[in-house]
C-alpha cells in the first residue's frame, strides 16, 4: 500500500475518534436539554392550572352572587304569590318560582364541579411541583457529572487534534483537499476499502477493469 494511502487512512481513523468525542459530547448536551425541556413542560402545565384554578374561582364568585341575587328574588315571587288576584297571574308566577329553582339547582351543581375541579387542580399542582423540585436535583447532578465528562473528553479531543494537525501536515494539499471533500459529504468517510468488487462506501459494484487496476497498483480510485 502506497504511504498517502496509509496517511489518509491514518488521518481518518483520527477524524472518527473526534468524531466519537464529539457525538459523546452532544448526547451529554443533549440530555441535559431533554431534562430541562420536561421540567419546563411541568412548569408549564402548572401555571395552565393556576390559571384554570384563577379563572375557576372567578365563575364560581359569579355563580354564587347570581345564585344569592336570584333566591332574593324567589323569595319576593314566594310572598307576591299569596297576594295575587288572579288564577293566570298565579299561575305565572309559579312557572317564574320552579324556573328560578331549576336555574339556582343548576348553579349550584356547577359551583360544586367547579369547586372539585379546583381541589383536583391543586393537587395536581402540589404533586408537579414536588416532581419539579426532585427533577431539578436530578438535573444539578446530571449536570455536574456531564460537564466533568465533558471537560474530560474536551482534554482528549485537544491531544487528538493535535495528532490529527501532525498526520494533515504529511498529506499533500490535493490528497487533503479531495479528502475532506469526501468526509463532509459522506458523514466522516473518506476512504473505503472494496470487497468483492463492492466498493465498501457507496455500495456499488466496481467495473472488473477498474477493479483489477485497483488490486494491480494499489492505488486511490474514485467511484
Amino acid at each position: 500500500m502506497k504511504k498517502y494511502i496509509k496517511d489518509l487512512i491514518g488521518l481518518q481513523t483520527t477524524d472518527r475518534e473526534l468524531q466519537l468525542l464529539d457525538q459523546e459530547i452532544a448526547k451529554g448536551i443533549a440530555e441535559l436539554e431533554e431534562q430541562r425541556s420536561g421540567i419546563n413542560t411541568r412548569k408549564t402545565g402548572i401555571e395552565a392550572l393556576q390559571a384554570r384554578i384563577a379563572q375557576n374561582e372567578s365563575r364560581r364568585r359569579e355563580l354564587e352572587a347570581e345564585t344569592e341575587d336570584q333566591t332574593a328574588r324567589l323569595k319576593e315571587r314566594q310572598v307576591k304569590l299569596m297576594n295575587v288576584q288572579t288564577n293566570r297571574e298565579y299561575q305565572s308566577l309559579l312557572r317564574e318560582i320552579e324556573e328560578a329553582k331549576k336555574a339556582n339547582n343548576s348553579r349550584e351543581e356547577e359551583i360544586v364541579r367547579l369547586m372539585e375541579q379546583a381541589e383536583a387542580d391543586q393537587q395536581t399542582i402540589v404533586n408537579d411541583l414536588a416532581l419539579c423540585e426532585e427533577e431539578e436535583g436530578q438535573l444539578g447532578t446530571i449536570s455536574g457529572q456531564i460537564a466533568a465528562k465533558a471537560k474530560e473528553l474536551a482534554s482528549q479531543k485537544k491531544k487528538i487534534e493535535k495528532d490529527r494537525d501532525d498526520k494533515a501536515k504529511k498529506i499533500t494539499a490535493t490528497h487533503l483537499k479531495k479528502y475532506e471533500l469526501l468526509r463532509a459529504k459522506r458523514n466522516g468517510v473518506a476512504v473505503v476499502g472494496v470487497t468483492n468488487g463492492v466498493c465498501q462506501g457507496c455500495h456499488m459494484n466496481i467495473p472488473p477493469q477498474l477493479y483489477n487496476d485497483l488490486l494491480r497498483d494499489q492505488d486511490l480510485l474514485s467511484c
